[in-house]
């Protein structure tokens, strides 16, 4: 939404700049929506899709401010600002684009799933889309610059990649009632058990409700083959 501003505050024009970032975005939302979202999940794109706009966005900020005049680029470094802006818009498209709307809509308990995706999609149109629409284009005409701003967006994505790596268990092809146990804490102790399980498996809480489960199991089988000895 603010990439006319940002390019034009840094002296790039041309149809490139102004077409490419939205034809990455679709292609990349094309790829990681039809073709990868059910091979590689969601769990992997989510990571990896946030470390590639972080290395973006930092690449691209350090050109700008590293350049001789922040205001007018060189086409070298034009291009290279130019390409870290397509290669985030990829980034984007194939993995958060279309990733978080998923996401959402998979983890939500039946009995709160209308109100949580309904408050999950406010936060998205209302204040992030204020800060992408409105605050952005401020912080690139303003001191930041837009290499500042390129940069902090960069940190605030490195910033989300443990969160996303601790906290995101992998939801591909299993059924509502599996997913519901692996976001089941409610504690402390609860919780680093389920950023235990998402570094060790990805599966959250999931582990650990499996191991529950797979002792149930066996005692139960241990308490029938005592019945049938008892009996004989």
């Amino acid at each position: 939404s603010f990439g006319g501003t940002l390019f034009g505050r840094l002296g790039v024009t041309g149809l490139l700049s102004a077409l490419a970032p939205a034809l990455f975005f679709l292609l990349g939302n094309t790829i990681g929506g039809f073709f990868l979202v059910d091979r590689l999940g969601r769990r992997s794109l989510l990571i990896w899709g946030m470390a590639a706009m972080s290395l973006t966005m930092i690449v691209g900020g350090a050109v700008a401010l590293s350049a001789d005049d922040p205001d007018h680029l060189s086409e070298a470094a034009g291009y290279t600002v130019i390409a870290m802006v397509v290669g985030y818009m990829f980034s984007f498209g194939i993995s958060w684009g279309f990733g978080a709307w998923l996401y959402i809509s998979e983890i939500m308990p039946l009995r709160v799933r209308g109100k949580a995706v309904g408050l999950c999609t406010g936060m998205n149109w209302g204040p992030a889309n204020v800060i992408s629409a409105f605050i952005t284009p401020v912080m690139i005409a303003g001191p930041m610059g837009p290499g500042g701003t390129l940069l902090f967006f960069g940190l605030v994505s490195a910033a989300v990649v443990p969160f996303a790596f601790l906290c995101l268990p992998e939801t591909k092809g299993r059924s509502l009632e599996e997913i519901t146990p692996m976001f089941r804490f409610a504690s402390c102790t609860d919780f680093r058990s389920f950023v235990r399980g998402n570094l060790r498996t990805g599966v959250g809480m999931g582990s650990d409700a499996g191991v529950a489960s797979k002792g149930k199991l066996n005692l139960k089988g241990a308490s029938t083959s005592n019945f049938d000895l008892g009996s004989a």
